[in-house]
């Protein structure tokens, strides 16, 4: 009986330990507010009639292939500084705009396919426009002083220049207005709007595009009278166009593009993808300081104080 009484109060014993276990172990009770609400947020106005709390939120990892803000994002884009014009593999002329207060514009030439250029005295302080022909022969669209675009002319590689007279029926950026041009049909186009401009070039007196700072391409078949889409190459830099068998083709220079660690050449179509030609890899390029040039014979790109030149097929690179 006595061991029965001891059997008894052992069984107790242990029963009231797993009662005071599941207590102690048991989760804490949850109340309807805390279904569904995540940490830190409500799902409804605060006391006192505060808007609803917003969670703080993180940016996602990028993945593969993803354009990241070190890429295209961060790149502010402006008006190309550098003009240039190259005429076949050896011969190019190079510029830089200078701006409307300080001036500084510069002019230099090469011909040996960029190994060595030569400065040459231009008699304008800012260049908005340069154009390179056979024979020594070229002229500038620029200022002896402000902005005013006048046209000055060279036969001897600019050894010594005609001018300044009045800009008629040319084209040229307008450096004192970003987001305007000069054309033959208006002296203050706007292609693109309120946007600025960053490239210009034409194909002949009828004929010319328009990079916008959204990397729209803008075209005119009517001297700069009226304007229409041309393709779209985001994170491009600078341009250029020719006519190959007839057809206007435009060719961009861009920052940012996948797979391309520095300038990506390419095609611009319009309603389609940008078609990479080649990619060439530079300093890393910066808004303003790339300028390229596709003639019929070569093609030459700028980045920065580095220069490339390639066949007529810009495909292949090479560092001059």
């Amino acid at each position: 009986m006595k061991r029965g009484l001891i059997t008894a109060g052992l069984i107790a014993f242990l029963l009231l330990d797993i009662v005071l276990v599941y207590w102690a172990l048991r989760p804490p009770p949850v109340t309807p507010a805390a279904v569904g609400a995540p940490t830190g947020s409500t799902t409804g106005p605060t006391t006192g009639g505060e808007a609803p709390t917003t969670p703080p939120t993180s940016t996602p990892p990028k993945s593969p292939g993803t354009t990241g803000p070190t890429e295209t994002g961060s790149l502010q884009p402006r008006p190309v500084g550098i003009l240039l014009v190259g005429l076949d593999s050896d011969v190019a002329w190079r510029a830089t705009t200078g701006t409307c207060k300080g001036g500084g514009a510069t002019l230099s030439i090469t011909r040996d396919g960029g190994s060595s250029w030569d400065e040459v005295d231009v008699p304008a302080k800012t260049i908005s426009r340069v154009q390179a022909l056979a024979g020594g022969t070229g002229f500038i669209v620029g200022a002896d002083q402000g902005c005013d675009e006048n046209e000055f002319t060279t036969d001897d590689d600019g050894a010594t220049w005609t001018g300044p007279r009045p800009l008629v029926g040319g084209w040229a950026r307008k450096l004192s207005q970003p987001n305007a041009i000069v054309t033959p049909q208006d002296g203050n186009s706007r292609p693109c709007g309120d946007q600025n401009v960053l490239d210009l070039s034409r194909t002949s007196a009828e004929q010319a595009e328009a990079l916008c700072a959204d990397g729209s391409v803008k075209v005119t078949n009517d001297s700069g009278a009226t304007w229409t889409e041309s393709g779209e190459a985001e994170g491009a830099l600078a341009f250029s166009n020719r006519l190959e068998n007839g057809v206007l083709t435009t060719y961009a220079a861009r920052a940012g593009a996948e797979g391309c660690d520095g300038v990506q050449v390419a095609k611009v179509v319009r309603g389609k993808e940008p078609t990479e030609m080649a990619c060439v890899e530079s300093v890393r390029p910066t808004p303003g300081s790339v300028a390229i040039s596709a003639s019929p014979e070569a093609g030459w790109l700028i980045v920065g104080d580095e220069a490339w030149v390639s066949g007529a097929d810009l495909t292949a690179w090479e560092q001059a």
